[in-house]
C-alpha cells in the first residue's frame, strides 16, 4: 500500500503557526519541495503525491498537526 500525505485544511493556518512571515513551516521542511503555498499566509497544497517519499518531515514540523501520512507499511 502506498503512503499518502494529507493536509487537514480545517487545522492548517500559517498565520497561527508562523505569524512572523506567513510561510508554512511544514512546507519549508519538505526537502522535495512538494508542499507549495500560492501566497503567504495561505495553506500549502501537495504538488505531487506520487513523488512524496512519506518521510514525514512535514508532519514533525507542523505545529498545528494539520499534516499526516496515511497508508504504507
Amino acid at each position: 500500500m502506498r503512503k499518502n500525505t494529507e493536509i487537514d485544511f480545517n487545522l492548517c493556518n500559517p498565520e497561527e503557526c508562523n505569524g512572523a512571515d506567513g510561510v508554512c513551516i511544514a512546507a519549508k521542511a519538505c526537502t522535495r519541495r512538494l508542499l507549495e503555498q500560492e501566497d503567504l499566509y495561505e495553506p500549502p497544497v501537495l504538488l505531487s503525491s506520487s513523488m512524496c517519499s512519506g518521510c514525514a518531515k512535514c508532519v514533525r514540523e507542523c505545529p498545528l498537526g494539520a499534516i499526516r501520512i496515511t497508508g504504507g507499511l
